[in-house]
């Protein structure tokens, strides 16, 4: 077996069209949706990641403004600058890069944002309401883009539940056409940004999941993860998950993104001829024969591309309820 490609690409197109859409309504009505950017100094990935934001929401009809301030400013200055971006009525999410050099940003930052501007959902706020599946809420992206993958490839995945299980006598109408109903997922990552909020999101719609991390037993992180159907994966380390955790025609999602500088033969850098800078190779979690077991798994890279979407999806979600638009 060789697995079927989630393809990320086709699911980000999908959610930037949706937000185009949305965004022109907007338009339509006299209101812009704009994100503002906020960056300390001109650190590299900061400065690739600001273009790519701007790209993604340049597709998704989503003005951006970017507020440059200086590397030595201070918390006291940052704070100073960052309410009154906050306090804006035209800027309808925030994006801080972090981490920040001398700056409590848990304080700077978390702090003083809106949760309704808090298009990163970085506040405390929006993972509350993500818990008690508040739709107000503002929900994590790149746990986000894992549902979106799901959602988008329901009926393959349906067909591999409905494969093992029988139908759910006690499930209410419409809910046994939902992919995540009864679906059975292990998460391997309990962080904030990955593990946790997808596992809320997940069991709101009545999915069964399962968490387990580097600190797991290895044979107990095999009784959940070979029983799974859907395996979450976004472990820092290449090649950390192998076939003995994924059971036979399962759903892998490889959310990892670990970097390595490239050599050649000789153990000489590659160097990258644009930029002049040491060429990075990225790699997930997942050994190559992982797709030789999976019936369906993400590219990597893959699901980066959806989360650049979904934030673009959390300010449109941001500007209409700002505005009070349903």
């Amino acid at each position: 077996m060789s697995a079927n490609v989630l393809d990320c690409k086709v699911v980000a197109q999908s959610i930037k069209d949706e937000c185009k859409k949305a965004a022109d309504e907007l338009k339509a009505k006299g209101i812009t949706p704009k994100l503002g950017i906020v960056r300390v100094g001109e650190k590299g990935p900061d400065i690739s990641y600001e273009k790519g934001a701007t790209k993604t929401m340049a597709e998704a009809g989503i003005e951006v403004e970017v507020f440059a301030w200086d590397a030595d400013i201070t918390q006291e200055e940052y704070i100073e600058k960052f309410r009154a971006v906050n306090a804006d009525p035209a800027i309808h999410g925030i994006l801080a890069f972090r981490p920040l050099d001398n700056i409590d940003e848990n304080v700077a930052i978390g702090e003083n944002i809106s949760a309704i501007k808090d298009v990163d959902a970085c506040t405390a706020a929006n993972m509350g309401k993500l818990v008690i599946n508040d739709p107000t809420g503002l929900y994590p992206c790149t746990a986000s883009a894992i549902v979106e993958i799901i959602d988008y490839y329901a009926d393959e995945i349906k067909k591999i539940r409905q494969a093992k299980y029988a139908p759910l006598a006690l499930a209410k109408p419409g809910q046994e056409d939902d992919v995540c109903c009864g679906l059975d997922v292990c998460v391997i990552n309990n962080s904030n940004v990955i593990g946790k909020p997808v596992s809320m999101m997940l069991t709101n719609r009545f999915a069964t999941v399962s968490i387990v991390h580097h600190l797991t037993h290895p044979e107990i992180k095999a009784e959940y993860t070979k029983r799974a159907d859907v395996v979450i994966c976004a472990t820092p380390f290449k090649n950390s998950i192998d076939v003995d955790l994924i059971a036979e025609g399962a759903v892998v999602i490889d959310a990892s993104v670990v970097r390595e500088k490239a050599f050649d033969a000789d153990g000489n850098p590659i160097m990258n001829e644009k930029t002049g800078r040491q060429k990075i190779n990225t790699f997930g979690c997942c050994t190559p024969a992982v797709e030789e077991v999976a019936s369906w798994k993400t590219p990597v890279p893959g699901v980066g591309a959806i989360t650049s979407a979904l934030l673009a999806k959390n300010l449109i979600k941001a500007c209409k309820i700002q505005n009070g638009i349903k």
